[in-house]
């Protein structure tokens, strides 16, 4: 389970990070509801992804104690649209709109969504972000512990990751793992589990967060990396960038059988348990892009046009120092 306070900032064209990527972001919803978050603790939570060719299916599993002895009643929601922009020096963007088939189950019960808009000016911190969500409601009795967990597809196909002027096109993911620290602190221990589709396979990963001490299993395409006793900041986010950009790519048609997706994930949630992971993963940063002639190329017109007036200065006085220099020859 994911929960978040926006933030929005501003980021120029160039700014280095990846930008449009798939993902989602979860907040309280209601202000009143803020002192509640600090009594519920996220003990241990394990996040499942498969990743295909332009699009990641995603399954969060997380245990939460109400460590309060009173009864903690509060709405959570997610955006219908909107985009998510954060990070520290590198820009992590999240494109909203392409969540789809979400759904979350409280002790295997499935939770009642509701679509909300806000317009009252009490909601601007959200409302700037996006007035469009989707909402449901948690109860805690008096130091309960539940089993929280929610499903979602994500389109990945429109990532773009830049540096300077250079930028590569590959399918990117990120995980705001940052969300979590709304919650009472630390959350004891993450487990995250990616497992590569359609054919991808570990060397089709261009990007993958350090942090997180991943692992391979040999005989399959499946790694896991783990945390412990952390509270999560932008640092802690799970980034992967993989794969090409496909062209003519559908979304639309993929998401309109959810259950085929979602039962696919169940599986690997459950056959990974049973794993060994033994193989390092070589460090990759996901903000690593490929250099070209090209990347260059505006620094080096950048570079030019700032000299010019300089070359043209000097060029002028060399002229005018040859000029002269033969008019004294001549009248030697």
């Amino acid at each position: 389970m994911l929960t978040f306070f926006i933030q929005k900032i501003s980021a120029n064209a160039a700014q280095p990070g990846i930008w449009n990527a798939g993902g989602t972001v979860f907040t309280m919803m209601y202000p009143k509801d803020a002192a509640t978050f600090k009594k519920v603790q996220m003990q241990n939570e394990k996040i499942y992804m498969q990743l295909y060719p332009g699009f990641a299916v995603v399954k969060a599993w997380c245990r939460m104690k109400n460590t309060a002895k009173e009864t903690l009643k509060f709405k959570m929601g997610y955006p219908v649209n909107g985009i998510y922009s954060g990070g520290n020096s590198n820009l992590n963007q999240v494109y909203l709109d392409s969540l789809s088939q979400f759904k979350i189950f409280s002790n295997r019960k499935e939770c009642t969504l509701l679509k909300t808009k806000f317009s009252d000016e009490n909601f601007e911190r959200i409302q700037s972000f996006s007035d469009n969500w989707l909402v449901w409601e948690m109860f805690f009795l008096p130091e309960e512990t539940k089993i929280v967990e929610g499903y979602f597809i994500v389109e990945t196909n429109d990532g773009k990751i830049t540096k300077g002027y250079n930028s590569d096109n590959y399918n990117a993911f990120i995980y705001l793992l940052e969300s979590g620290s709304v919650w009472k602190q630390p959350i004891e221990k993450g487990e995250f589990y990616i497992q590569m589709m359609q054919g991808l396979k570990e060397k089709d990963i261009h990007g993958l967060s350090n942090g997180f001490q991943f692992k391979w299993n040999k005989n399959t395409t499946m790694a896991k990396g783990f945390k412990l006793n952390f509270s999560p900041s932008p640092k802690d986010n799970l980034i992967v960038t993989y794969g090409e950009r496909e062209e003519n790519f559908n979304f639309s048609n993929l998401i309109a059988t959810p259950e085929k997706w979602y039962k696919l994930i169940d599986e690997f949630s459950r056959n990974v348990q049973v794993q060994n992971f033994n193989v390092e993963i070589k460090k990759k940063s996901p903000y690593e892009v490929s250099e070209s002639i090209f990347g260059f190329l505006p620094t080096f017109l950048m570079i030019i046009l700032i000299a010019l007036p300089y070359m043209i200065v000097v060029a002028a006085l060399l002229f005018v120092l040859i000029i002269l220099r033969r008019r004294f020859k001549n009248k030697k």
